[in-house]
């Protein structure tokens, strides 16, 4: 009886914290925690009532920043998640992005990393493009592989190494820049928040 309890106990902890990990962990072309491409928007109800985000022709952008003990908004972590209709009443998951260091990829690499790392775990990641904010404060950098689907963003790193500061996850075979042209003004490191 001792063995069975201390078996099932073992395996209640083992399944706690590979639900813990998969919370935080970036899968490229799949999912970024709990947020899968392709799932139903409805899916993202989970995450409660999105803080900020745009929509237009059948497409949206629903973005969740973290929260301070207040409850007040922290805009310096946030999540965002673009959706498009595929079916004539149902949008789709189609990019998720993250700037929080606590998602990683199985291989360790996530906002944070240096591109150095990231080209180590990820040898088919290449630079995209380079872009200015929309209000011209920072250069972003985006590294993409299209074959896997994630791509990773710098911003303004003032080190020698560039730094990660976004993660994107889209689906395989495609871009990153291909959901947003980021030229378009809509800055999601420098929200407007209500």
């Amino acid at each position: 009886m001792r063995l069975l309890f201390f078996c099932l106990s073992l395996l209640f902890v083992t399944t706690v914290v590979t639900v813990q990990k998969s919370a935080w962990l970036i899968t490229p072309g799949k999912s970024i925690g709990q947020i899968n491409l392709e799932a139903p928007a409805q899916s993202l109800s989970v995450l409660g009532k999105p803080d900020g985000g745009d929509a237009a022709m059948m497409k949206a952008w629903r973005i969740w920043y973290s929260r301070r003990k207040d409850n007040s908004i922290d805009s310096s972590h946030m999540l965002a998640v673009f959706t498009a209709m595929r079916t004539q009443d149902t949008q789709y998951v189609k990019q998720i992005r993250v700037n929080s260091p606590k998602f990683r990829t199985s291989k360790g690499v996530g906002p944070g990393s240096t591109i150095a790392a990231i080209r180590k775990a990820y040898p088919g990641v290449e630079k995209a493009q380079a872009y200015e904010s929309a209000n011209k404060a920072r250069k972003i950098v985006v590294y993409e592989d299209k074959k896997l689907g994630i791509a990773f963003e710098t911003a303004n790193s003032r080190s020698r190494k560039p730094v990660c500061s976004m993660v994107v996850v889209f689906d395989p075979g495609e871009s990153a820049a291909g959901v947003l042209d980021f030229h378009t003004g809509f800055d999601l490191m420098n929200p407007v928040v209500p």
